[in-house]
Formats: structure tokens, sequence, C-alpha cells
């Protein structure tokens, strides 16, 4: 008697594991264009030059999709752990002064337009993603407190709001000019001398 297999081969095509590669930018794309009310599964697989049953097999419904597209937009934040509150934010700020640029800067602006239509995906990209980079700057804030050095007047989750409402409405009002080089290093010079004992007339 030959032996039954013990293992069945996979039905239908493998997975490509480049998928990612070609779909998230091409649903970035998608987005940039038509924002989330406009956003089709079957054109993102048209501009990703795959097969639409691939992209289900990915992601089950259009929400799964948008919310891994605007991942892909984040700042990908890691403590750092320089030993000053200005090393700190010098490493991490202009990671999100990135995330707030060019085309990313552009997506945002048509997500925040449209937060109201898509609330679960606003919801999910919130939680999964933009808390966990502001909880990043806001440790950073928490460590200083740690070592004395913010003001008595603040606190960590404050300062945390000082820097990324400077941040986010410098670059929605005025563009990625606003987010660059000396522009940038000026929002953390603002934001360290409100928020540290260090700063000339600071109160501890």
């Amino acid at each position: 008697m030959s032996e039954v297999p013990t293992t069945r081969p996979a039905r239908g095509r493998p997975r490509d594991p480049g998928i990612d590669a070609r779909v998230l930018p091409a649903a970035v794309a998608e987005l940039a264009e038509k924002g989330v009310s406009g956003f089709s599964t079957r054109a993102v697989a048209a501009r990703a030059g795959v097969d639409r049953r691939g992209v289900h097999a990915r992601w089950a419904t259009s929400e799964d999709l948008v919310v891994d597209a605007l991942a892909t937009l984040t700042a990908n934040l890691r403590p750092p752990l320089t030993g000053t509150l200005r090393g700190d934010l010098d490493d991490l700020v202009p990671d999100v002064a990135r995330a707030l640029s060019g085309q990313r800067r552009r997506v945002l602006q048509r997500c925040l337009d449209e937060v109201g239509d898509a609330p679960a995906i606003t919801e999910r990209f919130r939680r999964d993603h933009v808390d966990r980079c502001t909880a990043v700057l806001e440790d950073a804030f928490h460590r200083a407190a740690g070592r004395g050095e913010l003001v008595a007047a603040t606190t960590p989750a404050r300062a945390t709001e000082v820097l990324m409402g400077s941040l986010l409405l410098r670059a929605l009002t005025v563009g990625d000019d606003a987010v660059r080089g000396d522009a940038l290093d000026g929002v953390v010079d603002h934001v360290v001398a409100l928020v540290s004992t260090s700063a000339p007339g600071a109160r501890s």
C-alpha cells in the first residue's frame, strides 16, 4: 500500500510575499487622490498591477487596507534615551516632521476632512498608530520630568500637546518648509523654552 501524504498542497495561488510593497503605496496614492469616501479596492489593485482577489486575500475589507496604508505614513518612533530632553527631541522630532510632509501631509489633510464620514477608520488609525507615536514623545517628557527638567507649570501630556500641536498647525497651514531645517529647529527651541527648567526665566 502506498503511503498517504501527511500534508496536502495548498489550493489556489500561493500568497505573493511582495504584495504589501506594491499594494500599500498604491492605496496611499488612491487616498491622496480620492480620500476615504472615494477609496476603491478595485482601483488600488489596478494601480498596483495585482489581481483584486490577491488584495482581498490579504485585506478582508477596504477599511483594513485603508488603516494599513495610513500606517505606512506614520512616524515609527523609537525611544532615543539620550539622557536629555533636547537630545531626545532632536532625535524624535525630525521623524514626526517627515510624517507631516509631502504626500503624507496631503493624505492627512484629506483624511482630516473626512473624520466625520469615516469614524471607524479614524478611531482605528488614531488608536493603533497616532496614539503610539504620541506616547513615545510623551515618554520623553516623562523622562525629562523625572530628571527635574520640566517646569512645575506643565505636565508631560501638556508638553506633548504643545509640540504636536505646533508641528501639525505649521505643516497644515504653511507647508513642508515650516517643518524642515531651521524652521523645525525653531519649533523645538520654542517648546524647550516653554517647558524646560533650563530655559532663561523658567520657574521650577
